[in-house]
Parts: structure tokens; C-alpha cells; sequence
């Protein structure tokens, strides 16, 4: 069996069934890693923070280097792969993540693992396109339902398992060890990728160098506004000069796209209904999952009082509404289109949400089953939108554009979850201060604002002030739990609109081929 470089015309090898299994694991093995790349350390950033001393400031850039890297070179990627090979960049990728992963594990500063995590971002970005368009490729067209509902479920229940890894490994090791493992694990994925990945490359298209650059002027600077707004403020200079770099890379990327000979993207293409519905699916789904997923453990946490490994353990009740959902969605499909799961999936998110937050307002003692019933449906609606969302995108470009409509795909998820971090932790702030001011009166005025930046530092300086530090603690444990209600009910709302533009705007009966058999190989 060759599978090598395969031309514009050729015939795809054909996969055993075993062999289609194998390929199934390791490519969602692939994706867990660089999709559990930021949840995995969220859980650690406390033992971070103490040991390499990293100050605020930084400890969010541990975080969103990654992220930035991530998303600014995604379609980039997804050319290369259609270009060059999707083995070829898949093997790169997990060089590059799992080698940046090993060595931030050793970092002696902030300003080395910030690096480190950006130069993983680099690898990730290689990585998880092609882990979808190999499968597409791959699965012949009646089961591609089912690798397409397992890969979404894997990209979904990525970040929970992530956690949990970490929380587990917390208990025991310190926290070098999370990247140790998930750098170990990239690179021992190299040796079955090259046996089990087709190359399937087209020396024919373009790579569009011109169209890339601006792709990653657009996705790079409208990212590091985002990131940047809830630190130095949405009217502060770097942060309005970053996202009108965004904005113009934005602008000049479709301009070149329109008058390219031969476009990387072209974004005439999205005038197709299912394209533009399956991006709004799934940006509007990460915005709200994402946001959700660095906010909830630092409420337990924080408010809780759970372990880190208690905390993670705690979410596992989202992936198994994500697995309830997806079940629903081939059903749903099957009968009645990709219209109809993707906007109740973003509906049932939103009435998760909302249900969420008014358990929060239960304050330092809410009803545990409203808090999980809110999750639990979260996660339905998760899994019931995601596989037609994904499933609208892919379909929505041409084969041999598999790799970048993946990476559409991937851009649309991480920009979303980008902008979800940046817009529900500044709902958040913002409310977290006005509660919380009262509390602060009468105190001297560093404490006052340490108090203000945040509960984390509220708690730590808590104990150090006499008699009024329980108080204190109590009313910063408390402005953070209705911090988080109220970016849950904003988050609800966008995901209540979301789903009206999508019940508009998606194809009303289009039963993707895809959904027709959705049983496992």
C-alpha cells in the first residue's frame, strides 16, 4: 500500500480497518495534546507562579503565548499541509511542540517558559489541522461521521481531560512534570504517524506567501489586542494599535484574496450559508466553552475551596453531556439537516449558562446539583453543535482544501475562545470590583489595591492583616462568585443570539452525506 505523495488525480489508498482504527487513536492522541496544551496548565499556574516567581502579568502570558502562536499561524499551516504534505507538517509539528514542551519543563524564568510556550503554540498549529483533514481523507464517506463525531468529542473533552492529567500529576510532582508528559507523549506519536498518515500532497497549489503573511498580521494582532485589552485596558495604546494592525492585515488579506489568481482562501466562499453557519457555530460555541473552562476552576477553587485534581475531577460531568450530545446530533442530522443541532446545541449552551449562573448567586453556599445541572447541559448542547459545525465548514470547501478548511475550522475555535477568555474575564473584573468595594474601606490603600486585582490576591494577603482578613476574605470569595454569574448571564445572551443567526442563516434541510452512518468502524 502507498501512501505517498498523492497528485491532483491520483487514487487515494485504502485503509484497512484495523488500520483505520490506528489512525483514528493516533490522530486524536495528536489533537488531545496541543487542545489540552493551555487547560492542563491553567490547573498548575499556582506551583508556577511560586517557583519561578512569575507575577501576574506574566502567568497570563503562559497561558496566551500559546494561544497567539496557536491561532496566528493556523491557516498557514493548513496551506503547508496541502502543499508539502500532511504527514510532512504533522511530523514537524509534534517535533517542534513536543520538543518546546520538554524544555519549558526546565525553565529557569518566566521569560524562557513565555518563549518556550509560544514556540509550542508554533508546533500545535501544525498539528491540529491535519488531524482532521487526514481523517477526512482517510475514512471512506459513509463512516466519516463517525471519525468526525469522535474528533469533536476528542477536541471538546480535551481540555477536561487535560485538567484532570495535570491535577493528578500536581498531587505528586512538581509542576514541570504536566510537560514532561505531554512533550513525551508528542514525540513518541512521530514513529506511528509516518506509517499510518498519508502524505497526500498537491505540488499544484499555491502556497500564496503574500495571503499568509497577512493571515498572520490579521490573526496575530487582532489575538494580541485581545489578549492585551483586559491587562492594560481596551482604550490603551498598544492595545488599540494591535487590533488596528488586526484590522488592517483583516482588510488586506480579503483584498489580495479577491485579486489573487489563484486564492490560499477564497473568501467568496463564504457567501455559502452552511460555511458562514458552521463558523458562527463553532466560534460562538469556543468563545462560550473556553471562557467557561479557565473561569469554573479558579470558582472552585477560589470559592470552593477544592484541590486543584478536586476541581478537575469536578468538570467531568461536561464530557458526558458532550458525549450525550453528539448521539443526539447524528440522530438529529440523519432527519433533519446540520440546521437544526447546531442552533439548539448553541441554545441548550446558553440555557446551561444561565442555569450556572443563577446557581452562583447562591454565593459561598450554592446548591451543587443547580451548579452540575447547569454544567450537564452545557455539555449536551456542546456536543450537539459541534460535529455539525465542524461538518458545515469542511463541506464547505473544495477536497483538496481539506487541510484549510480544517484550519479554518481550528481558527474560527481559537480566535472564538480567545475572545470568550478576554470578554467573560473582564465581565468578571468588572464586576468582582464593584461588589467588592465596600469591603476595601477603611483598609490602607496597597492592600485596597491588591484586594482590587483580583480574589487570588485578596485571599493571599488575607491572612496577614489581623481581624479584618476573614471578612475581607469572605467578601473577595464571594464578589468572585457573582463576578462569574454575571459573565455567565452575558454569556448566554450571545449564545441565545448566536443560535437565532444560525436557525436564519444555515441550510434548512441539508443532511450532510457525512450523517448518514454515524456507526463505528
Amino acid at each position: 500500500m502507498d501512501m505517498s505523495t498523492a497528485s491532483p488525480g491520483a487514487t487515494k489508498a485504502t485503509l484497512t480497518l484495523s488500520q483505520l482504527r490506528a489512525l483514528l487513536v493516533v490522530l486524536c492522541a495528536a489533537l488531545a495534546l496541543v487542545v489540552a496544551g493551555n487547560s492542563a496548565l491553567a490547573i498548575a499556574l499556582p506551583d508556577i507562579a511560586d517557583d519561578l516567581g512569575a507575577d501576574q502579568s506574566q502567568l497570563t502570558w503562559i497561558i496566551d503565548a500559546y494561544a497567539l502562536t496557536f491561532a496566528a499561524l493556523l491557516l498557514t499551516a493548513g496551506l503547508a499541509a496541502d502543499r508539502v504534505g500532511r504527514r510532512t507538517v504533522l511530523v514537524i509539528g509534534l517535533i517542534i511542540f513536543g520538543g518546546a514542551s520538554v524544555a519549558s519543563a526546565f525553565s529557569p524564568d518566566p521569560e524562557w517558559f513565555v518563549a518556550l510556550r509560544a514556540l509550542s503554540g508554533v508546533g500545535a498549529a501544525a498539528v491540529f489541522p491535519v488531524t482532521l483533514s487526514a481523517l477526512v481523507d482517510a475514512y471512506p464517506e459513509e463512516r466519516r461521521g463517525f471519525a468526525i463525531g469522535v474528533w469533536s468529542g476528542v477536541s471538546s473533552a480535551g481540555a477536561v481531560a487535560g485538567s484532570i492529567i495535570s491535577g493528578a500529576l500536581l498531587e505528586a510532582f512538581w509542576w514541570g512534570s504536566v510537560q514532561l508528559l505531554f512533550g513525551g507523549v508528542a514525540l513518541v506519536l512521530i514513529l506511528p504517524v509516518l506509517f499510518l498518515v498519508a502524505q497526500n500532497r498537491n505540488p499544484a497549489l499555491s502556497l500564496d506567501a503574500v495571503g499568509a503573511l497577512w493571515s498572520v498580521v490579521a490573526l496575530g494582532g487582532l489575538v494580541y489586542g485581545v489578549v492585551e485589552g483586559p491587562q492594560r485596558g481596551w482604550t490603551d495604546a498598544v492595545t488599540l494599535v494591535a487590533l488596528a494592525v488586526g484590522v488592517a492585515g483583516f482588510i488586506a488579506f480579503v483584498v489580495h484574496q479577491l485579486w489573487a489568481t489563484v486564492p490560499s482562501l477564497d473568501v467568496r466562499l463564504f457567501t455559502n450559508r452552511g460555511l458562514a453557519a458552521g463558523s458562527i457555530i463553532v466560534t460562538i460555541q469556543f468563545f462560550a466553552s473556553l471562557g467557561f473552562f479557565v473561569l469554573s476552576p479558579q470558582y472552585l477553587q477560589i470559592v470552593l475551596e477544592y484541590t486543584p485534581l478536586g476541581a478537575a475531577l469536578a468538570l467531568l460531568v461536561v464530557p458526558v453531556g458532550v458525549g450525550a450530545g453528539i448521539g443526539a446530533s447524528a440522530a438529529l442530522s440523519k432527519r433533519l439537516g446540520a440546521r437544526v443541532p447546531g442552533s439548539l446545541g448553541l441554545l441548550l449552551m446558553g440555557i446551561g449558562f444561565a442555569v450556572f449562573g443563577r446557581g452562583l448567586l447562591g454565593g459561598l453556599e450554592p446548591s451543587l446539583w443547580v451548579l452540575a445541572g447547569g454544567v450537564l447541559v452545557f455539555g449536551i448542547g456542546f456536543g450537539m453543535g459541534i460535529t455539525p459545525g465542524t461538518q458545515l465548514i469542511i463541506d464547505g470547501l473544495p477536497a483538496e482544501r481539506r487541510s484549510v478548511a480544517s484550519a479554518v475550522n481550528d481558527i474560527t475555535r481559537e480566535v472564538g475562545g480567545v475572545l470568550g477568555i478576554a470578554v467573560l474575564s473582564s465581565i468578571l473584573v468588572a464586576s468582582y470590583r464593584d461588589d467588592i468595594a465596600p469591603a476595601l474601606d477603611g483598609l490602607p490603600p496597597e492592600i485596597q489595591d491588591a484586594a482590587d486585582s483580583g480574589a487570588g490576591a485578596a485571599l493571599g494577603i488575607a491572612g496577614a492583616i489581623g481581624p479584618q482578613g476573614e471578612a475581607l476574605a469572605v467578601a473577595a470569595r464571594e464578589a468572585f462568585a457573582v463576578g462569574l454569574s454575571a459573565s455567565m448571564f452575558a454569556g448566554a445572551v450571545v449564545l441565545a443570539v448566536a443560535a437565532v443567526i444560525v436557525v436564519v442563516m444555515a441550510p434548512g434541510s441539508t443532511a450532510v452525506g457525512a450523517f448518514e452512518d454515524a456507526s463505528p468502524v
